[in-house]
């Protein structure tokens, strides 16, 4: 081998590492970064006074009312539980959730009370906000002749983090 074969070959093999060298790989985000809150529908059953059952809503219309959200759709149907992002600009978020499809009147303001935690997941991931649920309020939405769909609500999980099967709020249902 000549003296100037050598010297490609050894620039060529220097130019493959730094190449590779170059390029970091980085792990890929397996953690996700949106944090949802989940809601549980109830009803009281029939004929007592403590026990409840799971709710299929036959149409559910939840909106925020305060702030924008990517996902959400017009109207879902035969849903007894639901996730929901809270606003992560402010401490509060207001939401309507209407029953039924036919009674537009029918319309509950549910206004959620939390606090932010900015939480660091990875390099690779970035940031998010996990929450602490501190009050749930609900009122009729201010529309001619309103009716309360919502019993009451119960909050039976406080932190709102990336825990997977956590429900944070019951929500009750008069009794139809």
């Amino acid at each position: 081998m000549t003296k100037g074969r050598v010297i490609i070959l050894f620039y060529l093999a220097l130019t493959c590492i730094v190449i590779t060298s170059c390029n970091t790989e980085r792990d890929p985000c397996l953690q996700p970064q949106n944090v949802f809150m989940r809601m549980q529908f109830l009803r009281k059953a029939a004929d007592t006074g403590t026990a409840f059952v799971d709710t299929l809503l036959p149409y559910m219309l939840l909106n925020p009312l305060d702030h924008a959200v990517p996902y959400m759709s017009s109207g879902v149907g035969n849903v007894s539980a639901f996730n929901i992002r809270l606003n992560p600009d402010a401490d509060s978020s207001r939401w309507y959730l209407q029953t039924d499809s036919t009674a537009m009147h029918r319309r509950d303001t549910i206004t959620f009370y939390y606090e932010r935690e900015l939480y660091f997941i990875s390099n690779a991931c970035g940031y998010t906000y996990y929450y602490r649920l501190n009050e749930v309020k609900t009122a009729p939405r201010i529309l001619a002749d309103t009716v309360h769909s919502i019993d009451s609500v119960v909050i039976t999980q406080r932190e709102v983090n990336n825990e997977a099967g956590k429900t944070h709020l019951n929500i009750y249902f008069h009794r139809k």
